[in-house]
């Protein structure tokens, strides 16, 4: 059976997110408490551009190759009862890490739950977070070789300037072909590789860039569930957002404010802050030359060395609303402006930057959703799962030093006295063989000679045994030490969880598209806490 880890300290997570998960009364006065029906009524007194931004849905979805289930969600928005539940992640390379299946199923099955418990229809959409321009993190991806190493796949084509990542088009299709190879080279061939890659070799093509790419392969994998995918560059979206765009420049004094006094009191309580901004922060971006921060000088802002009065900022809003974005601060405000969500699923990271933001909500006449964490797992494979059961390796131990676990595989097999025990062995023998031959010399000396070469071939007999001993459990320490290694590889990359590094594709390459229905019906979407998902049940 599966099994739950507790969230700890030595896991990883902050002292906020712990307390949020444990709703400590501290911790409490960041995150909204209402129920799902009282955020519902809320929102139910909002307007929102439903008709619009379904049009946009539409047109997004049909350009991904979303299944019908999709649009017969997205028709449900123009309902003002319909609701939303939300999460996003940036556009990894070939679909990203394994958190972002984790975080698109999560909040499938929440719209489920949330329709049942609330009355209403309750639909999930994943923000594809295309205005980032964060190339370095979305440029690579990593998978587990047949050997369990782990290796990192890139496209490596810097761009000139800093674009957002839903203006990156794969055109360089030397480093795209580099980076598919990689892949595939990394991966093998089973029985599920050839429509995988077919699959990826599909999407990602030099006339696609980063979003449109990630959308049209997550349209695929998920196309059973009704995931609506949105993509916020789309000038349509940023016509639908001057107002906000606007307001956030008009509001700045009153959103610093919030931020400043928010932040204080967190670092009060001895919680740490997530996000840090200067407080020259305008907390949006233009894209001139680039995407730039806007930065408040005064009464004026800069963007670059470019001045601009405030009258000239907003004109240059409304004017080219599509070169603007918000920043990390404000981009959950503009989600809620653009749609009714009633609740939003994020990882410890997110969970600790949005207590910085709950009071600017109100400030912009929105409606805060319940931030709910989203599930976290790791995937275990059978034979990984036999080697914990045998060796009662716990996960947590994974996260610790891994040499300690090897040591203590390895006493268990030979014991730390071995070398002690075989010198006392051969002393033993020595001095018993030495007390029978004086005793048998003493009624015929001429054996003198025959016993000291019989005790020569009794030696080297057991040196040859001894160098054997231990020829043997060197072979064995190197084969547990890389067994172990391989879990490591497996469960805990690069000193994290599976899911933030391992890509889907390593999973559906060994054991094929079915293991996103079995990672759906793995899935708590309403629980916390980490959980291992054993492979053994859906071989079994």
């Amino acid at each position: 059976m599966a099994t739950y880890i507790v969230p700890q300290k030595k896991l990883g997570y902050s002292n906020i997110f712990l307390d949020f998960l444990s709703k400590n009364e501290n911790c409490n006065q960041f995150y909204p408490s209402q129920s799902l029906i009282a955020v519902a009524n809320e929102l139910g007194e909002q307007k929102f551009n439903r008709d619009k931004i379904a049009d946009i849905l539409i047109k997004q979805n049909k350009q991904f190759g979303s299944s019908e289930k999709v649009f017969d969600n997205i028709e449900l928005l123009r309902n003002e009862k319909t609701l939303v539940v939300a999460t996003g992640q940036q556009a990894g390379l070939f679909g990203g890490s394994l958190l972002i299946m984790i975080k698109a199923l999560a909040i499938v099955k929440s719209a489920i739950q949330y329709t049942d418990e609330i009355g209403q229809p309750v639909i999930p959409i994943f923000w594809i977070a295309g205005d980032d321009h964060d190339y370095e993190e979305v440029n690579h991806t990593y998978v587990l070789d047949r050997a369990s190493q782990i290796v990192k796949t890139t496209y490596d084509a810097i761009p000139e300037v800093e674009l957002p990542t839903a203006e990156l088009l794969f055109e360089n299709e030397d480093e795209l072909t580099n980076a598919k190879t990689t892949l595939k080279e990394s991966l093998g061939e089973t029985d599920f590789t050839d429509e995988l890659y077919n699959l990826i070799d599909t999407c990602y093509t030099p006339s696609e860039n980063y979003a449109s790419a990630f959308g049209k392969l997550m349209a695929r994998l998920t196309a059973d569930y009704g995931l609506v995918l949105f993509s916020p560059g789309d000038v349509q979206v940023k016509k639908l957002s001057i107002d906000f765009f606007s307001a956030i420049i008009n509001k700045q004094d009153e959103l610093h404010k919030n931020l400043f006094e928010t932040n204080n009191k967190i670092k009060s309580l001895g919680y740490h802050i997530q996000v840090e901004k200067k407080d020259d922060s305008a907390h949006l971006f233009y894209n001139l030359g680039g995407r730039k921060p806007i930065v408040r000088d005064g009464d004026n802002f800069k963007v670059g060395e470019k001045q601009f009065t405030r009258p000239e900022l907003l004109k240059a809003i409304a004017d080219h609303p599509e070169k603007f974005s918000p920043d990390v601060m404000t981009r959950p405000l503009w989600q809620s402006a653009l749609f009714p969500v009633i609740s939003q699923k994020g990882g410890a990271a997110e969970i600790a930057y949005l207590a910085q933001i709950h009071k600017n909500f109100p400030l912009f006449d929105l409606v805060t959703p319940i931030y709910k964490a989203r599930p976290t797992a790791t995937i275990v494979e059978k034979r990984y799962q036999t080697l914990m059961e045998q060796h009662k390796i716990k996960f947590e131990d994974l996260v610790g030093d891994i040499e300690d676990i090897i040591n203590r595989i390895l006493a268990e097999s030979f014991p730390d006295d071995i070398e002690e025990k075989f010198q006392a062995m051969k002393n033993h023998i020595k001095c018993h063989f030495e007390d029978f031959s004086k005793d048998s010399l003493v009624f015929d000396k001429s054996l003198e000679s025959f016993a000291k070469q019989i005790f020569g071939k009794i030696d080297y007999s057991l040196n040859a045994f001894e160098g054997k001993v231990f020829s043997a459990h060197k072979k064995k320490s190197k084969e547990s030490r890389d067994r172990i290694y391989r879990l490591w590889h497996s469960l805990y990359p690069n000193r994290t969880f599976q899911e933030r590094v391992v890509n889907i594709s390593y999973f559906i390459s060994r054991y094929g598209f079915k293991f996103i229905p079995f990672l759906y019906n793995q899935i708590d979407s309403e629980e916390s806490s980490h959980k291992l998902i054993q492979l053994s049940e859906m071989e079994s």
